[in-house]
């Protein structure tokens, strides 16, 4: 399980994406997006999903604590995964970054989408990726 967990947080960590925008810097443009900023703890549930035959399910629920001074993210919680199926424990610590329309975990960069703002910090936002045989969906909400 400790291969596929490393593959699940790789993937899934939360996931690998085949639209990858690049990083946007915020731009003077009074008709941009201001880029919300993610820090603190978020309450996290992820759910990978590949196609028939390939590994997955996975889902992911834990505590995502990022760290905007550093560009850190940890994360601790449990993992469901693998054939048979069953549940682990996930601790990992990867960088972040992100601009109005995408977060980058590690190498991986996902579609993002915030909901209110509260000073500036995102208070919750979906991400999404799709790489074939998975497509991953994940969901934080700030604590």
């Amino acid at each position: 399980m400790q291969n596929h967990l490393s593959t699940t947080v790789a993937l899934a960590a939360l996931f690998v994406c085949c639209v990858c925008g690049s990083v946007q810097a915020q731009s003077t443009n009074a008709n941009a997006k201001a880029v919300p900023k993610i820090d603190g703890n978020y309450v996290l549930t992820d759910i990978e999903v590949c196609n028939p035959g390939k590994t997955g399910p996975v889902i992911i629920s834990g505590l995502a604590t990022f760290n905007s001074a550093t560009g850190k993210l940890k994360l601790v919680g449990s993992v469901a995964g693998g054939d048979p199926m069953t549940l682990d424990p996930l601790k990992q610590t990867l960088s972040y970054s992100n601009s109005a329309t995408t977060v980058t975990l590690g190498d991986t960069v996902y579609q993002a989408i915030y909901g209110k703002l509260a000073n500036g910090i995102a208070t919750y936002f979906s991400l999404i990726a799709a790489a074939d045989p998975c497509a991953a969906q994940a969901t934080l909400s700030r604590q």
